[in-house]
């Protein structure tokens, strides 16, 4: 709780310096008032610094404290960015921007700057109480006992890259799996005695639980020390003894494993660790029931105070069957969970990425992806039942609540409406019409059903506006949802303090103006929307960080549609991730992206003629060599796409090699013309290019070896329709040497083939989708390949049973 309460502060020190020096004429002593805010919440933050380095626990009344300083943080930081934004004159803004303000200033001296003015002063009375009450309950640092210090880690921990990491991982999941596969199979023997048993008598009911849960032999062997796997075995074998169901001690077990597989291999640790599982045993026959709990909050304490606050948060999705990974991950930086962790420089997203990637290996989170995909990260995942109730029981017990925090309950509360939304659309669906939705239409009469079954969006805007004044809404997810109106719309537009504003999959097809009035936002997700063209043109969001969109087809004359450039692209300098946006007018729309010096991940649509595509292209590759110190993720798409046989227009993606984005770890080229030309040689400069996507590229058989040859970072690679010019893609040995995902898709690649001589030798998934109606696809030497666990085929193939391949490896057919 002290880094999420730091954080805050931080945030809203920064702002205070920046108002104060900004504006030297507040109304009325505001900027004494404003000082004083900045000074004491400079001491509180000191104050801050010293306890996040204090790792043992925090008292109740430290807590509290922690607490109250945070929500205080949030409702400043509101109220000093509503005061920039309609009351200060910065310099950089533009004529209307300036011209509002100055009607804001002579309209009303006595309306929204005056009610501002005094949530201030209140705002100045409530920090200084906060600071005397530390005083008042001597809150203080706790003093960190010497067998609360965490060990350090080994050298050979501390160097162990994390490619090491995560293959040690991925090994110990495979040996769980096998161990529940072995389980599986035992069960499935025994079924009938299993039943037999069971009616036989009460008493050896346990027995029989302890024959049906797995006992994990393998994945306790796996386990760094000794100690640890000695631990582990007496927790087995009382989770099996529990009476609960086997489902559970398996889950329970499953955890607490992975967890151990993670531990340090410091002797104190160990021990210390040890001796807490030892307890627990020794404590579980007063409470047998409750043994998997206890089991499950051991497991939990190995996580960082941030990590914790983050699975807390997910409960927010607890009525969702599947959940996004990165609008999780998005949600989570909204809320501010996510802080970096100890020796960790990279970016807020990249440290909640790697939250997510340690979450999900402790077992806390279920992977659910599509196994027609082949990605090494996880897409969607669900959470296990066992799991959803043991985070109910931490967000209440360590919230100091009976029930849910109001954040998560406020969260849960919204998405009901959406869910309530489903349901009202189905009985009463709304005319067809192409404006009837946040555009000029006549609303039909109600009638007397409606008037029964109100709009359930209706009552989630009337929920928004009883929020408190002091609340800090955060995050609105209305992904999915139907039949918002453009009143709906402008109702949000007021909830000022949104950082994340999702509208995915909703049949929203305008923004209206009132949109950039959420001066905090930080991520705008618009994909599977009908928002395009001038809608887009003239948003500014200046904190802004996540653009996300996606191309719509229209019905008319169905074709694609993109969301244009913003007009102010260029001024909204925290941009990390700007997807499929469409460059209208190249050279001036792409020198501002240039300017985007923390760009990840850019997607870019160039329309138009081929010709008009290779002038795009050269202020594209001109952007790109700006952006080289940080772009992680580049798309180009070219449309229409090129033809096999009209060379005559060739779009160039020439630059030189210094200039090429040195970091870019995935590639994604769609509708360039690669035949003749071969992939351009600055790429082979990107040794951190680990994810290749080609699409109507035409590449041939040479440019294809120079993939596998050249690229040694080369992880997963997708050939999607027209990426090859040739119908035998073939695998040459010594090839592709740390390839591990193979996706093919399309009609014009009919056969695929491994040849023996250590190509591809990582590979350890195949995803074959052959469109072609006349010709079944083939698949020959996967059987050379000794680490490939799974191939997947779709479409037309001839008896995929017959295709020689190694023991280990799984053949299916989607």
């Amino acid at each position: 709780m002290a880094d999420l309460t730091l954080s805050a502060v931080d945030s809203l020190v920064g702002l205070l310096v920046t108002a104060v020096k900004e504006e030297a004429k507040l109304l009325g002593g505001l900027q004494g008032d404003m000082q004083f805010i900045k000074d004491e919440m400079e001491s509180i933050n000191g104050f801050l610094i010293h306890l996040t380095k204090t790792e043992g626990k925090h008292d109740d009344q430290l807590r509290a404290w922690m607490k109250q300083v945070r929500d205080i943080s949030y409702i400043a930081q509101d109220c000093i960015e509503l005061y920039r934004r309609d009351f200060m004159d910065p310099s950089n803004v533009g004529l209307w921007a300036r011209l509002r303000r100055l009607v804001l200033r002579l309209g009303c001296p006595c309306g929204e700057e005056h009610d501002l003015a005094i949530r201030i002063r209140d705002l100045k009375a409530r920090v200084k109480d906060i600071g005397e009450r530390r005083e008042r309950y001597q809150v203080s640092i706790p003093k960190l006992k010497e067998e609360e210090a965490t060990p350090p880690l080994t050298p050979a921990e501390a160097q162990a890259s994390q490619d090491k990491i995560d293959e040690a991982r991925e090994e110990f999941v495979r040996a769980l799996a096998r161990d529940k596969e072995k389980q599986h199979k035992k069960n499935e023997a025994i079924g009938l005695v299993t039943q037999f048993v069971r009616a036989l008598a009460r008493d050896k009911e346990k027995q029989q639980k302890k024959e049906l849960a797995p006992c994990f032999d393998e994945a306790i062997r796996l386990l760094p020390v000794k100690d640890l796997q000695s631990a582990a075995t007496k927790v087995r074998d009382c989770l099996l003894q529990n009476l609960s169901t086997e489902e559970s001690a398996a889950v329970c077990m499953e955890m607490l494993l992975r967890a151990l597989r993670d531990h340090s291999h410091a002797r104190p640790a160990v021990q210390k660790t040890k001796k807490e599982l030892m307890k627990l045993v020794d404590e579980a026959d007063t409470d047998i029931q409750d043994f998997p709990t206890q089991v499950m909050i051991f497991c939990y304490s190995k996580l960082s105070r941030s990590y914790k606050s983050c699975l807390q948060y997910l409960y927010a999705f607890r009525h969702e069957a599947a959940i996004s990974r990165t609008s999780l991950v998005r949600r989570w930086l909204a809320e501010g969970r996510v802080e970096k962790q100890a020796g960790f420089d990279g970016t807020l997203e990249e440290a909640a990425e790697l939250c997510f990637k340690d979450l999900l290996f402790r077992g806390f989170l279920l992977p659910v992806d599509d196994p027609a995909t082949a990605s090494s990260k996880v897409k969607t995942f669900t959470i296990d039942d066992t799991v959803w109730h043991f985070l109910y029981r931490m967000s209440t017990t360590e919230n100091f609540v009976d029930n849910l925090p109001t954040h998560l309950e406020n969260q849960l509360r919204i998405r009901k409406f959406v869910k309530r939304q489903e349901e009202h659309q189905k009985n009463h669906p709304r005319p067809s019409h192409p404006w009837s939705i946040c555009g000029r239409w006549t609303t039909p009469p109600l009638d007397d059903s409606m008037v029964a079954d109100p709009d359930p969006m209706d009552a989630m805007i009337n929920f928004l506006k009883s929020l408190h004044q002091t609340y800090r809404l955060n995050v609105l997810d209305l992904g999915g949802c139907k039949g918002l109106k453009k009143s709906h719309l402008k109702s949000i537009c007021k909830v000022v303090s949104l950082k994340y504003l999702s509208l995915r999959n909703t049949d929203v097809s305008h923004l209206p103006e009132e949109i950039n009035n959420l001066i905090l936002l930080e991520t705008l997700d618009i994909r599977q929307t009908k928002v395009h063209g001038l809608d887009m043109k003239h948003i500014y969001f200046r904190k802004l960080k996540h653009l996300l969109t996606s191309p719509t087809m229209t019905r008319d004359d169905e074709t694609l549609h993109w969301a244009w450039m913003p007009r102010r692209i260029g001024e909204m300098e925290d941009m990390e991730v700007l997807s499929r946006v469409h460059v209208r007018h190249g050279k001036k729309e792409l020198e501002e992206v240039g300017r985007l010096l923390h760009l990840r991940k850019l997607g870019v649509v160039l329309a138009g003629s081929q010709s008009q595509a290779k002038d795009s292209m050269h202020n594209l590759l001109g952007a790109i060599a700006k952006l080289r110190e940080c772009l992680r993720s580049l798309s180009i798409w070219v449309t229409p796409p090129p033809t096999n046989g009209d060379p005559s227009v060739t779009v160039n993606m020439v630059m030189i090699q210094d200039y090429a984005p040195q970091l870019l770890e995935s590639l994604d080229i769609k509708g360039v013309r690669l035949l003749n030309t071969g992939l351009p040689h600055w790429i082979w400069a990107l040794q951190n290019l680990s994810e290749i996507t080609l699409c109507d590229t035409f590449l041939s058989k040479v440019s294809l070896q120079d993939l596998g040859n050249k690229l040694h970072s080369l992880r997963r690679l997708r050939l999607r329709c027209n990426s090859y010019s040739e119908p035998n893609l073939t695998f040459n040995k010594d090839g592709f040497h740390d390839l591990r995902f193979l996706i093919v898709e399309g009609n014009t690649i009919t056969t695929v083939s491994i040849e023996q001589g250590g190509a591809a030798p990582l590979l350890k998934k195949i995803v074959w989708h052959n469109t072609a109606i006349n010709q079944a696809g083939k698949l020959s030497g996967i059987h050379h390949l000794k680490r490939l666990q799974e191939v997947v085929l779709k479409g037309n193939f001839t008896d995929p049973s017959s295709i020689p391949h190694n023991d280990g490896c799984k053949i299916t057919e989607a």
